[in-house]
């Protein structure tokens, strides 16, 4: 068989039912899709919402801001699906969560998966005007229209895309005189291996983890269930020693971590996990909190003095529940016990549903290290959502450019 055959077999399989389009409203969310005269069923989370051969559906009575899954299905004799689509998207958001400084929170982002492909798009952000695509690992297109299509998959492979990008701190959403910008500058300029540049640019990585493409595109009466999520976020610091930026201070040195990433090192800073449990019907969280002692040394790095931090700076709030998923925010300020400095703030968002979908956001400080795990009942080991590593002390004040991130999956 020749390439261009080939070729033209691929194209008539993609074009057998291809999405055209998807509108999105505050409840309600509408498909187009090309196909030949045949019948059709749309399912959203598994649930019939229509069968016939209209190419034109719109599905009603949604949230506003909510992430819903959808799968249409070309039907054959017998009423066996010939042809599966898989869509992840979303409900718009009447107005913005003014209560997250995460743009990334309340982005709509639609990803679509065939047997023959994979394509995202989401919604601009203000003052960024190019991304960077990665597919595990590698990047593979640089994009200016938040959108990019990558019909190069395999059927027994997964994949995890990463959108990158960043943006002036003075663009934040957060409120950044010109006084604070500029005294951000002047942080970076005088760090040791960092730049003026890179001390005011918020950085973005919006993440979407594609199972195998074949399991993906399973029928919708072969879905499973989860029983249980836990997730884990922990804060430490990679240096064994670390020494205090104030030289007239007795206390000239701090004990570190002395660790890279790992999920379960007991030598941390802060750790909370969350667990949520599917009972059949409401289902029930959990956190457990944990501060690691603070340690300072004189100038022979000899004890002066110990002592652990409060936990009462990590808390949890349940936001909405109900059979099928769960939404809560964990916020978390955590300070130095022995000294005057900035706490470790971060704030994470996360929805966690029984069908094994996860949406999962968050702010932090870029120091020190943050690593964020998560596992369920059909995958019990610990697989990583975020890591990222410490810029310095320096970036833990609230005058230096924050990391955001987000991460979802497609089962």
């Amino acid at each position: 068989m020749s390439l261009k055959t080939r070729r033209q077999q691929r194209l008539a399989r993609i074009n057998s039912l291809m999405i055209k389009s998807i509108e999105q409203k505050e409840n309600e969310i509408t498909f187009h899709w090309k196909g030949e005269l045949a019948s059709y069923n749309l399912y959203r989370e598994g649930e019939l919402v229509y069968s016939g051969s209209d190419t034109e559906v719109t599905d009603t009575g949604l949230l506003p801001g909510q992430p819903y899954s959808y799968t249409i299905e070309k039907k054959r004799a017998g009423n066996r699906p010939s042809k599966i689509i898989k869509i992840q998207t979303a409900t718009a958001t009447a107005a913005k969560d003014k209560s997250s400084v995460n743009v990334l929170q309340d982005l709509i982002v639609t990803t679509i998966v065939t047997d023959s492909l994979v394509s995202m798009e989401w919604e601009p952000i203000e003052g960024i005007e190019e991304y960077s695509v990665y597919r595990n690992g590698e990047r593979i297109a640089k994009v200016k229209d938040c959108r990019f299509i990558d019909n190069d998959v395999q059927a027994n492979k997964d994949y995890t895309y990463s959108i990158q990008a960043a943006r002036p701190l003075v663009l934040s959403e957060k409120k950044m005189s010109e006084e604070k910008f500029a005294i951000a500058g002047i942080i970076g300029f005088f760090k040791k291996g960092a730049s003026e540049k890179e001390a005011v640019l918020e950085r973005f990585n919006l993440t979407k983890r594609i199972g195998t493409i074949e399991n993906v595109l399973k029928p919708v009466e072969q879905l499973s269930e989860e029983t249980e999520w836990m997730v884990r976020y922990t804060t430490f610091l990679e240096n064994k020693w670390l020494k205090n930026p104030n030289f007239f201070s007795p206390l000239r040195y701090f004990k570190g971590d002395n660790r890279g990433f790992d999920p379960d090192s007991q030598d941390y800073r802060t750790r909370a996990d969350i667990r949520v449990n599917y009972n059949g019907q409401s289902p029930q969280v959990h956190l457990s909190r944990d501060v690691g002692k603070t340690k300072a040394y004189g100038w022979m790095r000899r004890l002066k003095k110990e002592e652990t931090a409060s936990e009462d700076g990590i808390k949890i709030e349940t936001v909405n529940t109900t059979s099928e998923k769960v939404i809560v925010h964990l916020t978390h300020s955590v300070g130095n016990p022995l000294v005057t400095s900035p706490a470790i703030d971060y704030k994470v968002r996360a929805l966690l549903f029984s069908n094994g979908f996860f949406d999962i956001s968050g702010i932090h400080d870029q120091s020190p290290h943050h690593e964020i795990y998560i596992k369920n009942s059909s995958h019990p080991y610990w697989q990583p959502l975020h890591q990222a590593e410490s810029k310095g002390l320096e970036w833990m004040s609230t005058t230096m450019a924050d990391q955001f991130w987000r991460v979802s999956n497609f089962i």
